[in-house]
């Protein structure tokens, strides 16, 4: 039975979306080990290189339309100074913009796979070594290439953060990075989808049924064992690594606080920024606690931290009556270069310690050709603070009573390169603080989680995440996510952590 072309528009489309929600937040990993079948079928299957390109986009927009839709909850935008119906077409635009951009990856793999079909020698399968071929062309165009800065990179969507639940399968991750999930993922995909083929392309002749490629069940039956071995393996691999890494690493140790101040935008990076009320908010959610280390969101003092010399003595102030060190998020203006940045102090010293974001959100905190856009994107990257951040230099992991803190602000969690050579250069345990209010939709913060629990069991390190309205949390070095705040509220994140100084195999080595 044929489809036709609108049917099967639509059909491309919806496995796109059914995709989709194996995504973290929607949590049907499930999905995930059949879900990309579809696309791979029609790759497969296409005989023109238009049919290919078409279908893999609406595969890539259907699943990151799914995937993003959080990107809607940008409305409403009344604190940048928009109109209701203004703030609707903006965040309409930003989640279409950036679903198209990712989509364009699809296409890149599908007309990579498609050219390489077309110039085999032979039309049939090659077997389990072309499986495997496809396979880190997946991996190359999807983990490696949409990193790229220079291509304005935003990795939000990769297909193994949808198994951030399942800790026994993603231990591997120590030794071969999350990269390995989504091998195990898009090879299974592959079997099932040339498997699907196989049993519809064949033809009867004198009652019995034969396939028209003989060779291929055998190529399957070869691949599906491999994957059996791969994925068995893994699982109980990843249940002594896990066992023995809960008992090398979470015993307890130092204690942390986190504060999620929960502050507007307007105060924080809108045209009302407020440092005399998040002064107030900060000092009365500190209180008395017996914590060695106070960690405070991205942006909780909204000023030019090095010239503020009022704030520099409050904070320095605040860290000495306490006896305790202080990592707070900031904003820093040297020699005229605006930064995003840490700032981290001790009640037993005198200097103040700067982690400047190396990893800026395009449009949301600079703002590229810009020579060519309209006004109402370069807005969102300007503030009263400046027009827009610089990226910060390579900064070294900051030094606490505790140990060394590796220090990443908002998506720069999503980059392992970046977490990885903080490990490298010695760090301890790593901090991630984050301003997430920009959205209202909490299925963002669940698919934030998921960044952090990989990057945890890559780097064996504990990770802590304090964000302005949530979700703050402390996580194993296990991926177990021991403890965390509610979405939306003012409070406190009390727990404890035990740093540690190993560098795992894919610290020192991933890719």
């Amino acid at each position: 039975m044929s489809i036709n072309p609108i049917g099967k528009i639509f059909l491309i489309f919806l496995c796109g979306s059914l995709l989709s929600l194996s995504a973290p937040g929607y949590d049907l990993w499930i999905i995930a080990w059949f879900g990309l079948t579809p696309l791979f079928i029609i790759i497969n299957t296409s005989k023109k290189i238009k049919e290919v390109i078409s279908y893999s986009f609406l595969f890539g927009l259907g699943y990151n339309l799914g995937y993003l839709n959080w990107l809607f909850s940008l409305h409403p935008l009344n604190w940048l100074g928009f109109n209701d119906f203004t703030s609707i077409v903006i965040s309409v635009f930003v989640l279409v913009t950036v679903a198209v951009y990712n989509s364009l990856y699809f296409v890149i793999f599908g007309t990579v796979i498609f050219y390489l079909k077309s110039i085999s020698v032979s039309p049939y399968d090659k077997g389990v070594p072309n499986l495997l071929l496809t396979t880190f062309i997946w991996l190359i165009v999807f983990n490696k290439l949409s990193t790229f800065k220079c291509l304005l990179g935003f990795p939000w969507t990769l297909i193994e953060y949808s198994q951030y639940k399942n800790l026994y399968l993603i231990q591997i991750a120590e030794y071969f990075g999350s990269i390995s999930i989504s091998f195990l993922i898009v090879f299974f995909n592959l079997l099932l989808a040339d498997f699907l083929i196989w049993l519809v392309n064949i033809q009867k002749i004198s009652n019995r049924y034969i396939p028209k490629d003989p060779g291929l069940i055998s190529s399957i039956v070869k691949g599906f064992c491999l994957e059996i071995i791969f994925v068995f393996s893994s699982i109980v691999l990843g249940a002594y690594l896990y066992e023995k890494n809960h008992q090398d690493f979470t015993n307890k140790s130092q204690t942390l606080c986190v504060l999620q101040g929960n502050l507007p935008l307007k105060v924080t990076r809108g045209g009302k920024q407020d440092i005399n009320f998040a002064r107030k908010v900060y000092s009365d959610l500190i209180g008395a606690n017996d914590a060695k280390l106070i960690i405070t969101p991205e942006g909780a003092l909204p000023t030019i931290f090095n010239k503020n010399l009022n704030v520099q003595y409050w904070l320095k102030t605040l860290a000495s009556k306490k006896h305790l060190d202080i990592i707070s998020g900031s904003y820093c203006n040297q020699n005229d270069i605006l930064t995003n940045c840490a700032v981290s102090c001790s009640g037993s010293s005198k200097k103040f310690l700067y982690y400047e974001k190396e990893r800026l959100v395009p449009f949301g905190e600079f703002t590229p050709f810009s020579f060519a856009l309209p006004e109402f994107l370069k807005k969102f990257a300007s503030n009263v603070i400046g027009d827009g951040f610089k990226e910060g230099k390579q900064s070294e992991p900051v030094s606490t009573s505790i140990g060394k803190a590796g220090i990443n602000i908002c998506f720069e969690l999503i980059f392992p390169a970046i977490i990885r050579r903080h490990v490298i250069e010695h760090a301890n345990f790593l901090v991630n603080i984050s301003d997430l209010s920009w959205f209202s939709n909490d299925l963002l913060k669940q698919q934030f989680l998921s960044f952090a629990v990989f990057r945890a069991i890559e780097n064996r390190k504990w990770v802590v995440i304090a964000a302005n309205n949530g979700v703050s949390a402390f996580i194993e070095p296990t991926g177990k996510i021991r403890s965390q705040s509610l979405p939306n509220t003012r409070g406190v994140l009390l727990d404890w952590i035990n740093p540690n100084s190993k560098i795992t195999f894919y610290s020192k080595y991933g890719w």
